[in-house]
């Protein structure tokens, strides 16, 4: 046999498949218009160079060779060669080399099975389904040592929209790979055209998972360079990664210059933390520390602590008088501090412990330090609890701390220390009828200045469920109650006791019926309609001398009826195999009607019975999934209120309405308390036009007919870069804010200022 083995035939004919081993001597099998060759690696060209991912894109994850060794690799061209004493495989004109997802191109390409080496030339390039390409001038490689070499080689990576250039790009080792004349971006362009940004390098190192190392790096807004540094290091690391976030600049006259610094220490794959510089020149400095923990899927939290030196408190305290604030105890020194914990343990079924700790130094810190609804607050609470639950029982134990901010040194503020709770849900009695369910609970209350001491209170409930007819639910109940004082420090005694019982039937129907609208993916609507009615009845008893805690310590007499109507409709709404059933309205009304006071006598002709109580409310409107169908603008609406019936208004409110529309977004609130508050908040964005979005928000005290805080915004955003302007109006201050953003580089700069009203 001659020692070239050459076919020159059509284009059709030649075609070549492999299926892969490590390089076994060829075994040829001429089957008319095709050639088999098994046990050949055939062009595994770009092993792991190319990868399917870029190697200096950060969010790279290599898996391995571009072509596996577990599939057949077809490769067609114009001719292909053999030269059995090279043992070398040649193809030439229009190569292509297909395997699974991946395809490559290239005027020729040869591999020798002995070496190893393989290369491809002329308008070589690699791409894959999902869209990452490679083109290169030509590519050399050593298939065993998976090494490579690629010439003018441009790499884009479609999931992160990354480009990458350089005249030499050669991968040293399995992860390890240099470049000389290195180009990122992500920017689309032509190959001619110039990007709107993009990093340059005279050269560049990188190991995946490590680090990349780039020198004589330059920074190009539209191919003018505007920064450069001789060495910069970046991190490529797959996982999360430690390092400096961006430090926030500012100026106001309460602070002087401001620098905010942050350090994130990415210390292990479950835990991580982050540590806070904040110079502000002429107020003070503050420093914090954050740290988050996994302990696996069901134990985790987190723990954080800030402290601030305060230059002088009195200076603080003049400029914030000027912003209107609630008003505190002045108990503020120049040291001030924060702590919070929060963690969930797992202790096996049915077993938790969580804890939710807060302290702050001083009364007056969240008007200071606080964000949003922060600075109204008027106590902290610190929580540990303990629970365990069976299926029918449930076990709790609490220990609550307050920290009342009206009072100065929380000697009267009174603690539940601990808090233990016994719930058992319905269960059936010895087989018969009737079923017993149950609430005990234990408190111990403590505190510095006033009465405090032990309660224990036992409320079980002995009910009759029936169901007369099947037309609907009937069910009666008995609940007897005691409760129990050990107290200290209460004029009435040491020792005192409360029994009470309470009487009540439930009757309750349900009323269903489908829809079955003409709509594509809404399959069916069903509308269910509950109606109930509560019968209660509570003794009056004297309770004047057993001690008041909370709301357990006082329970009104009653003799009561109450009505509910709920009504929902959901809808079924098919996505291929899937079914989901979303809410569309869910609304709820009730309303009390007093017996004793529409039949007690009345004590004069001013005198007027009012048995009926408020009209409480609820209702959510979610037609998301129906709008969605249906092309109309998307959104949500909630309410809940309490209607004053007899003075025909409202007595208070909280509603809010959310729209989604391809022109922009719309989101408002109103919460309304009579005689107490009225709030407004509301933001809107609107898409001005392709690359432009206007924002506004507002938040507006309508007691106090004043504006809380006034946001104006722009966003500019193109496909690679974008920027956001902001102009800020609150009582105190005055602030503009100006940040850049770059795609695949996050936020790059930023300028703030403030102006402020206020100032000493």
């Amino acid at each position: 046999m001659s020692s070239t083995f050459e076919f020159i035939k059509t284009r059709s004919s030649k075609k070549v498949s492999f299926t892969s081993a490590l390089f076994p001597a060829p075994r040829l099998k001429h089957t008319g218009t095709c050639i088999i060759m098994r046990g050949l690696v055939c062009l595994c060209i770009l092993t792991a160079f190319l990868m399917a991912a870029p190697p200096f894109a950060a969010s790279v994850e290599p898996s391995g060779d571009i072509f596996k060794k577990d599939l057949p690799i077809d490769l067609t061209a114009d001719f292909i060669t053999y030269d059995k004493a090279a043992d070398t495989y040649t193809a030439r004109g229009s190569v292509v080399i297909l395997q699974d997802k991946m395809t490559l191109t290239a005027n020729e390409a040869r591999l020798n099975v002995t070496t190893g080496m393989a290369d491809a030339a002329g308008n070589v390039e690699v791409f894959d389904v999902a869209g990452s390409t490679l083109k290169a001038d030509s590519l050399t490689m050593n298939i065993n040592e998976k090494t490579s070499v690629a010439v003018h080689a441009r790499i884009f990576y479609k999931k992160d929209n990354i480009h990458l250039r350089g005249k030499v790009i050669k991968k040293t080792g399995p992860e390890d790979y240099t470049s000389d004349g290195l180009t990122y971006t992500t920017c689309d362009c032509a190959d001619d055209e110039t990007p709107a940004w993009d990093f340059e390098a005279s050269g560049a190192t990188v190991t995946i998972g490590e680090y990349m190392t780039a020198w004589n790096a330059r920074f190009h807004i539209m191919g003018v360079p505007v920064l450069y540094s001789p060495y910069v290091s970046l991190p490529m690391k797959r996982e999360r990664q430690s390092g400096f976030l961006q430090p926030k600049p500012g100026y106001s006259k309460l602070r002087g210059f401001v620098l905010k610094n942050s350090f994130f220490w990415a210390m292990t794959d479950n835990m991580d933390s982050t540590y806070y510089l904040d110079v502000e020149t002429r107020r003070g400095l503050g420093k914090g520390v954050e740290y988050r923990y996994i302990r696996n899927r069901k134990s985790n939290g987190e723990a954080s602590f800030y402290h601030y030196k305060e230059k002088n408190i009195d200076r603080v305290r003049e400029f914030r008088k000027g912003a209107n604030n609630l008003s505190r105890p002045k108990t503020a020194a120049d040291n001030r501090w924060a702590f919070k914990l929060k963690h969930l343990e797992d202790l096996g079924p049915g077993t938790t412990i969580k804890a939710d700790i807060n302290a702050v130094s001083d009364d007056e810190y969240f008007l200071d330090f606080g964000r949003g609804q922060e600075r109204t607050l008027e106590s902290l609470e610190s929580n540990v609890a303990l629970s365990k639950n069976w299926s029918s029982y449930s076990l709790s134990a609490q220990f609550r701390h307050f920290n009342n901010f009206l009072s100065a040194y929380d000697r009267d503020t009174l603690q539940m220390l601990p808090v233990m709770s016994l719930k058992n849900s319905n269960q059936r009695v010895a087989g018969g009828p009737f079923y017993l369910s149950g609430d005990y609970n234990y408190a111990h209350f403590s505190r510095a200045e006033g009465m405090d001491g032990d309660r224990l209170d036992a409320h079980p409930r002995l009910s009759l469920p029936l169901s007369p007819g099947g037309w609907f639910d009937f069910t009666p109940s008995f609940a007897p109650r005691a409760t129990w004082y050990l107290v200290k420090h209460d004029p009435h005694g040491r020792y005192a006791e409360r029994y009470l019982y309470d009487v009540t039937v439930d009757m309750t129907t349900t009323f269903v019926k489908i829809y079955r609208p003409e709509f594509e993916s809404v399959k069916a609507i069903r509308h269910t309609f509950r109606p109930k009615l509560v019968y209660t009845y509570i003794p009056e008893a004297v309770q004047d001398d057993t001690p008041k805690f909370d709301s357990i310590d006082f329970v009104a007499a009653a003799n009561n009826l109450t009505y509910s109507l709920n009504s929902i409709l959901t809808g079924k709404v098919s996505d291929a195999d899937k079914s989901k059933y979303p809410d569309y309205v869910y609304m709820d009304l009730n309303q009390t009607y007093n017996i004793n006071e529409g039949t007690r006598n009345l004590n004069g002709p001013q005198d007027k019975r009012r048995p009926f109580s408020n009209v409480n409310g609820e209702i959510r409107i979610k037609p998301a999934a129906w709008s969605a169908v249906t092309g109309s603008p998307r959104g949500e609406a909630t309410g809940r209120g309490s209607y004053d019936v007899y003075n025909k208004w409202f007595a208070s409110y909280d509603a809010s309405l959310s729209a989604l529309h391809s022109v922009g977004d719309l989101t408002a609130s109103h919460r309304f308390t009579r005689g107490s508050a009225s709030y407004i908040e509301g933001a809107a964005r609107a898409h001005a036009a392709k690359t432009v979005d206007l924002t506004y928000t507002k938040r507006f005290s309508i007691t106090n007919h004043k504006s809380l805080e006034t946001v104006y915004g722009m966003e500019h955003k193109q496909q690679c870069w974008s920027y956001q302007l902001s102009y800020t109006e609150r009582p105190e201050e005055k602030v503009v804010y100006l940040t850049f953003n770059l795609l695949g580089l996050g936020r790059v700069a930023g300028v703030q200022g403030r102006i402020d009203g206020v100032a000493q």
